[in-house]
């Protein structure tokens, strides 16, 4: 034997000869905040709240598989918009996006076509008003995915419940194979997911409720307030993070069960009231059939109004906009329509321009003022016509006493019939 074979076959021997316990030992892969991945995913698991009817989120999963085109589309407020990281790219819904295409997809997700539609500071009564042109119009097609999340915006009143079920219902209505996952966001202070889950409940939509996790694992310690949020709502890109893989979770626990028959759209709506499915948006440029507009000295467009993060442009660009200082007749709408949804902007000071209230007046009686001062450009909906039956009405809006000369903006008009 040569002498290289002999000092080989040492080697080896030696080798085998050492004890397990003295050889190196890889170290495990930590999660995050210096978690096991195994006791990373026993907490991902108090995210999962209802699996609810799987058929529909696992058509979506076999469409990733088979490489098809799957459009998916996250509607919400700012968490989904991307708030809270330096880079908002490192949102939840973002993160999420490049998750599953690296889990389920053999092409690395270039078949999925991703809208995120969310908007700081909006609520389901916004988001109503704003699916038709931010859900669907961006690529003219209607989700197979609807991540749904709007439970730290929303209130607690009747309008907010009818708004939200409004939107699952629109969903299903226009696409009965959408597939929705009601998503409940975590805040300091208590978000509306105690009545939002009955709604998601009665369609069998699957629910994941992050901030269940987020009050288990800080009561056990498993990372602090701070690490978590940024704010009293917004995640760390850390929290951004966990949601996504929330979402994830979701995915993976559906993925692995016998799939369900599909559930039909309940023919009745959960509230009491019908909401408001069905909404259109009422257009600046020309009139809808329903509504004959006269814009007065509401004539103008605001192009400084709340800028969306993925864009850097306005959210609404056709509004109607009353330039501080301008005079002129009020806006008159005449419209047949069972429910009103006006979203306007509250706004902020940075420019130097005064802002003032505005009055809302439906066949002669005045309903709402409202008021456009003191916010940061933001987008507020108020439901202005709320009826059983649908009828014709005067809607006028005017600058309210003392603020004629001050500005005011209508970001956007929705209704419904």
């Amino acid at each position: 034997m040569k002498k290289s074979g002999k000092y080989l076959l040492v080697l080896v021997c030696l080798l085998i000869a050492i004890p397990c316990w003295a050889r190196p030992v890889r170290k495990e892969k930590k999660a995050l905040f210096d978690m096991s991945q195994a006791e990373y995913n026993e907490m991902l698991n108090l995210s999962l709240l209802d699996k609810g009817n799987n058929y529909r989120l696992k058509k979506v999963i076999e469409k990733l598989r088979d490489s098809q085109h799957v459009y998916v589309t996250a509607l919400g407020g700012s968490v989904t918009e991307g708030v809270g990281p330096e880079k908002y790219l490192d949102g939840y819904a973002y993160k999420f996006i490049k998750k599953i295409s690296a889990e389920y997809t053999p092409n690395r997700g270039s078949k999925i076509i991703f809208n995120d539609a969310g908007l700081s500071g909006t609520s389901s009564l916004a988001g109503i008003v704003r699916y038709e042109n931010d859900v669907i119009r961006p690529y003219d097609h209607t989700p197979d995915l609807l991540i749904l999340e709007f439970a730290v915006n929303d209130g607690s009143g009747d309008e907010f419940q009818r708004a939200y079920e409004g939107i699952i219902r629109e969903v299903l209505s226009q696409n009965e194979d959408t597939a929705i996952i009601a998503l409940y966001s975590a805040a300091t202070y208590t978000n509306q997911q105690s009545w939002m889950t009955k709604i998601s409940e009665y369609y069998e939509i699957p629910q994941v409720s992050v901030s269940d996790l987020v009050k288990q694992a800080l009561a056990e310690k498993k990372f602090t307030q701070k690490q978590y949020f940024v704010d009293n709502v917004h995640p760390t890109k850390e929290g951004h993070e966990i949601q996504a893989d929330c979402l994830v979770n979701l995915f993976k626990a559906i993925d692995g069960d016998k799939i369900d028959e599909k559930n039909p759209v309940p023919e009745n709506a959960f509230c009491y009231r019908a909401g408001f499915w069905g909404m259109t948006k009422i257009k600046t440029e020309k009139n809808n059939s329903d509504v004959k507009l006269t814009p007065g000295c509401f004539s103008s467009k605001d192009k400084s109004g709340q800028l969306v993060l993925k864009s850097g442009k306005t959210n609404f660009p056709e509004n109607w906009y009353h330039v501080p200082g301008k005079k002129g007749d009020s806006l008159i709408m005449e419209i047949e329509c069972k429910n009103l949804i006006i979203i306007y902007q509250k706004h902020g000071n940075w420019d130097g321009l005064k802002f003032g209230y505005a009055e809302v007046y439906v066949d002669d009686n005045l309903v709402q003022t409202l008021d456009g001062t003191g916010g940061w450009n933001n987008a507020v909906p108020e439901l202005i016509i709320d009826n059983e039956v649908c009828e014709k009405h005067i809607v006028e809006i005017k600058m309210a006493p003392g603020s004629e000369k001050k500005g005011f903006v209508i970001l956007s008009m929705g209704y419904s019939k």
